[in-house]
């Protein structure tokens, strides 16, 4: 990934941060802005040619977000910010995110988990947590924002020297 798409992917995941953790939500501009932005990056930069890979990255990031989607297994926000991360680093490096992220998210689930055990629950619910019900009560209603586990994992490609 070239300087300037390691630019606008971080600027769009802070982006993303911000409001997922706020409003657990990733609204639509910034997502279709990023991306139009991108498509115009990408042809600018390489040329014509260039638009079949942003298109690839693009559905590298939309079909298996769209899957989990369609589980609730995450919000459309996050679809949408992966097809838009997809059309500036390509198919392959958003793979490897949607990996990353995948594995992070399972480590988190299972921390949330370890908060239901009675040794660790009374400290678990001294914690402040916003985005529904405390996972340390159980039940369907825990949930945390995905940007949580994308963050880490774009830390990882970087540290891989995508």
């Amino acid at each position: 990934m070239d300087k300037w798409a390691l630019a606008a992917t971080a600027v769009l995941l802070l982006c993303a941060c911000w409001t997922d953790m706020r409003r657990m939500e990733i609204s639509n501009w910034p997502c279709a802005g990023f991306a139009a932005g991108g498509l115009l990056y990408q042809i600018a930069a390489y040329g014509p040619g260039r638009l079949w890979w942003a298109l690839g990255g693009l559905a590298a990031g939309l079909l298996p977000l769209l899957v989990l989607y369609a589980a609730k297994g995450l919000g459309a926000g996050d679809v949408k910010w992966f097809a838009a991360f997809g059309i500036w680093s390509g198919a392959i490096v958003t793979v490897q995110l949607t990996v990353y992220s995948m594995l992070v998210a399972g480590g988190i689930a299972v921390l949330l988990l370890a908060l239901r055990l009675p040794l660790i629950r009374p400290w678990a619910l001294r914690l402040r947590w916003p985005w529904g019900t405390h996972p340390a009560f159980g039940g369907k209603g825990a949930k945390f924002p995905f940007m949580l586990a994308v963050a880490p994992a774009y830390a990882l490609l970087l540290m891989n020297g995508i």
